[in-house]
């Protein structure tokens, strides 16, 4: 199975809507997103997309009871895991966060196969032990060209797909 990462789209609706398309071009059903995502309006740039996603808070969350409020009514298209989100796919247990200090504290805990962050806006991978610690850069595009990752959990690959 092949996931999409992506984190800190700060209401960038265009890039949003950009990487929804790509990630749709790549056949991917499942999303992962890292925190600030900001309003709950950019909740609206899913609707082109027919999958799930899972979601977290970042450090600028916007309007935590409006977001909340709206991934409820989305009949379970959006999760939302608060803070920490914690999946099993394929036989991977992943975590993701937005802090990248609470996503090494996580991997050093030798729990997970995958810990994600964002925060940094910056791609960033490297193993920790024998988990994989990935940050997929932004949605946003201000400190590097915008993108997103994508994890092929069957192939074990991380490729970063530019928007």
């Amino acid at each position: 199975m092949k996931i999409a990462v992506m984190s800190d789209s700060h209401d960038h609706v265009w890039n949003m809507q950009k990487a929804i398309k790509s990630i749709t071009d790549h056949e991917i059903s499942l999303i992962i997103h890292l925190g600030d995502l900001v309003s709950s309006f950019m909740l609206d740039e899913l609707e082109e997309f027919t999958g799930t996603m899972h979601l977290v808070f970042g450090n600028n969350p916007g309007d935590q009871y409006l977001l909340l409020k709206k991934v409820g009514a989305m009949n379970g298209k959006v999760v939302h895991h608060g803070h920490l989100g914690e999946v099993t796919i394929e036989g991977k247990k992943i975590a993701f966060v937005h802090d990248p200090h609470y996503a090494y504290a996580l991997a050093k805990t030798g729990q997970y196969d995958i810990c994600l962050f964002g925060h940094t806006h910056r791609w960033h991978e490297e193993m920790v032990g024998d988990i994989l610690l990935l940050n997929p850069g932004e949605i946003l595009g201000k400190k590097e060209p915008p993108g997103w990752a994508m994890l092929d959990l069957k192939e074990g690959a991380v490729r970063r797909i530019a928007l």
